[in-house]
């Protein structure tokens, strides 16, 4: 199977994005944060909280309707990941962050 394009996967990497922020707390609209200049601020997507697990389940979801191969699917979790995926870490009061 030959490997799709950087320009496919991403489009599949925005779908992921969006569905993250929508399950997010507090839930977002990931194409008017884009809009509004939000993701240009410095680990804007810290403020919002979505349990790993979760977040496996979208890119897995995903990478399964779009038929990912292994090195595809690879591809987009971490571009997914470490990207810019919402926290998967609970905010304590004060600000601290605490692991889901």
């Amino acid at each position: 199977m030959k490997l799709r394009s950087d320009e496919y996967l991403w489009n599949i990497c925005m779908k992921i994005y969006r569905e993250m922020y929508k399950k997010a707390t507090p839930s977002a609209d990931f194409d008017k944060l884009i809009e509004r200049g939000i993701t240009k601020k410095r680990d804007w997507f810290r403020d919002y909280y979505l349990p790993l697990e979760e977040q496996k389940k979208v890119i897995n979801k995903y990478c399964k309707k779009y038929k990912c191969s292994r090195i595809e699917k690879e591809k987009i979790r971490f571009e997914v990941l470490f990207g810019c995926a919402p926290s998967s870490y609970l905010k304590k009061r004060g600000g601290k962050e605490n692991e889901d």
